[in-house]
């Protein structure tokens, strides 16, 4: 081992010392990001490893909404494959969308009724670029933070000159799925600026009415329709205005969105069936202020108000053979989410080596509809301090944090307390290699839903039937979270990464079983067991005059003590391969990308043997840019080898039934404008 550690270190001296001899000037100059310290600073001074989407990055990938745009970074693993659905969410580290923390300019959004944020419902338009940082960042950023953090950084509108400037932009594109079924996606931004003042309003609406189609119902002796596809609707406005000045800055905003999904629960032709209609709402507003007391001491803070409609219908139906109909069963649900949060910090650069972060957050959350007796409450306050060291001229860098969380005994809930610390080491040997490692401990507090729902399922017959009762003594998750990664810049034209984590989680939150003799069955949600989550990801990208490319590989595994024996944990994807190129046509001066995406099987069930099939993507793009860049053209195709993939579902689903991909390969026209 010794040996081992020895050739390790000597083997990064003498990689980094290589990639210094070639030391190239013209470097692109490193991306800004905030979320790692909750100040500015490029992604390479991050002592925690922050990966960015850009702008550019999303355009070229066709993507609409967050998941679309974060499908193909190592690590990262989005629920489904058809973008748009409302059971979307993301995953990293093994950790399911609860546990992943999705914030925009650095305020949390609203959750659903199961803690997942809607990120189906962020269109990519309003985005500059995304930051994602993997492992435990609860120190920072509080529960739900377990898995890691994104941050959706919005695009702002820069102070010109004393002259009002207007800006705008404008795209549109049209997505032929099939001979039934389209997608439209139109989105408009306008803004305008001055020498203090700054405003700006961005709306989009994607619409796709479905694929409908017929088939004969023996039981009610006549066809009946049915989506084959689901109808997905969506429109989005953003607006801001922003007053900087000498002394800092202060913004307001206001978001609106509007969603709605139709589908079918299960297909046609069985013995019964059920259709789902999902309609969810979000208001958001809220201000944001920075102020400069000199150049080692600044304050700044936000507060927002957040509002989350979730409405569902659903339509179950039997056939009554003796009547030759369909016997249609309605229940419909409505709940409403509302929450306030405010946060106040300070930084402070006390010496050349020594800079301080301070901050305090409120955080109350409301939740209220059918399967709750009342609004149901809970009031979180949080302190956190954080300090980052730098020694050796920068090559070394730690960074110690800690947060204290405290949840009052009020609304029915029993007082809660937590201390969460973690610390990150980043040591760079030149400025073209960078070793980081970090301890996290993160938790999760339990939801509203988890404390106070009240759920009756009563749509499938006997055993299928049971009573769902929240728990208000829930104990929050915790885990003890590991971070490595190794970095390495080769003469700026490659850049080669490897990470590797392992989090131990305790107090699992789990439903079980606390009644059978009861009709229908009592269950209710309580703290149970243990879990691990594991992996590793490697990636590597070059860009050389007009090419580049990317390729990665991840793997995760997550297993569960269950009645004392470890069970792998269901729905994650243990391989994924994502790679992708793209050059720019000499003749044509156009700008060509392919890009392939492999996921493997999933288990379906912890403790069972059935798994999905695997997941395979090819889609190719070509644009061409005219009148010095403001308009641009483009053709996209996704799915190009049409639901090609190498291994069935344990059922003997393919890739087109179970990830919903009807369609097959689909065919998009685009075009955007500046003026």
């Amino acid at each position: 081992m010794k040996k081992l550690a020895l050739f390790f270190i000597l083997l990064v001296y003498v990689v980094s010392a290589w990639g210094q001899a070639f030391e190239d000037s013209s470097s692109d100059e490193d991306v800004i990001v905030v979320t790692a310290g909750k100040f500015e600073q490029s992604a390479s001074d991050s002592v925690d490893k922050v990966q960015v989407v850009t702008s550019d990055e999303i355009k070229k990938s066709g993507a609409k909404t967050l998941t679309e745009a974060v499908r193909s970074v190592p690590g990262v693993s989005v629920k489904g494959v058809s973008a748009g659905n409302p059971v979307d969410s993301i995953s990293m580290q093994g950790f399911d969308g609860d546990y992943v923390k999705i914030l925009v300019d650095g305020i949390s959004m609203s959750g659903d009724i199961g803690g997942s944020a809607a990120v189906y419902q962020v269109p990519v338009e309003d985005i500059d670029h995304i930051e994602i940082i993997q492992g435990a960042s609860s120190a920072l950023y509080g529960s739900d933070a377990m898995g890691g953090v994104i941050n959706i950084i919005t695009k702002r509108v820069k102070n010109a000159s004393e002259r009002l400037k207007f800006n705008g932009s404008a795209s549109e594109e049209f997505t032929l799925k099939s001979k039934k079924d389209w997608r439209n996606y139109s989105a408009a931004s306008l803004s305008v600026s001055g020498l203090r003042f700054s405003s700006s309003v961005t709306g989009s609406f994607d619409y796709a009415p479905g694929k409908k189609e017929y088939e004969y119902y023996a039981f009610a002796g006549k066809n009946i329709e049915y989506y084959r596809t689901p109808l997905k609707r969506m429109g989005f406005v953003r607006a801001n205005a922003a007053w900087n000045d000498s002394w800092g800055n202060v913004c307001l905003y206001g978001v609106y969105a509007d969603a709605l999904m139709e589908s079918n629960f299960s297909a046609l032709g069985f013995d019964s069936g059920s259709i789902m209609k999902y309609r969810t709402d979000i208001i958001e507003g809220g201000i944001s202020a920075e102020y400069d007391y000199d150049n080692n001491l600044s304050f700044s803070g936000f507060s927002s108000v957040k509002g989350f409609l979730l409405s569902t219908d659903f339509m179950h139906f039997t056939p009554e053979q003796s009547e030759g109909f369909l016997y249609r069963e309605s229940t419909v649900t409505d709940s409403s989410f509302i929450d306030w949060e405010s946060e106040l910090r300070s930084s402070w650069k006390l010496n050349a080596c020594n800079s301080f972060l301070f901050g305090i957050n409120a955080n109350l959350q409301t939740v209220d509809g059918d399967s709750f007796e009342t609004r149901e409450k809970q009031l979180l306050f949080s302190a956190y301090v954080q300090d980052s060291i730098n020694l050796f001229s920068d090559k070394l860098c730690i960074v110690p944090g800690v947060r204290f969380d405290y949840e009052p005994a009020l609304y029915g809930n029993s007082q809660a307390f937590m201390v969460t610390p973690k610390v990150s080491v980043k040591f760079s040997p030149s400025t073209y290699t960078a070793l980081r490692f970090s301890y996290g401990m993160g938790y999760k507090t339990p939801t509203l839903k988890q404390k106070f729902w009240v759920f009756y399922h009563n749509y499938a017959p006997g055993e299928g039937n049971f009573i769902l009762n929240g728990n208000p003594d829930l104990e929050s998750e915790k885990s003890h979270g590991f971070n490595l990664s190794v970095e390495q810049n080769l003469f700026n034209l490659a850049k080669i990464s490897f990470s590797g984590y392992f989090n131990y989680i305790t107090d699992l939150i789990d439903s079980a079983i606390v009644d059978e003799s009861t009709v229908p069955q009592t269950r209710s949600y309580i703290n149970v067991g243990k879990a691990v989550t594991y992996g590793c990801d490697c990636a590597v990208s070059a860009s050389i005059n007009s090419f580049s490319c990317r390729a990665s590989y991840s793997y995760t595994g997550a297993k569960a003590c269950v009645d004392e024996s470890w069970e792998d944990l269901s729905l994650r994807v243990t391989h994924k391969i994502c790679v992708s190129a793209s050059y720019i046509l000499p003749v044509l001066e156009s700008d060509f990308g392919i890009s392939c995406d492999w996921a493997s099987r999933q288990l379906l069930k912890t403790g069972g043997d059935d798994y999905s099939p695997d997941c395979l993507l090819l889609g190719a793009y070509i644009s061409k840019k005219f009148c010095a860049e403001k308009i641009e053209v483009y053709l996209k195709a996704d799915n190009l080898l049409n639901n090609i993939n190498f291994q069935n579902g344990t059922d003997g689903s393919d890739q087109e039934a179970y990830y919903n991909l009807y369609d097959g390969t689909t065919v998009s026209f685009g075009t955007r404008m500046k003026f």
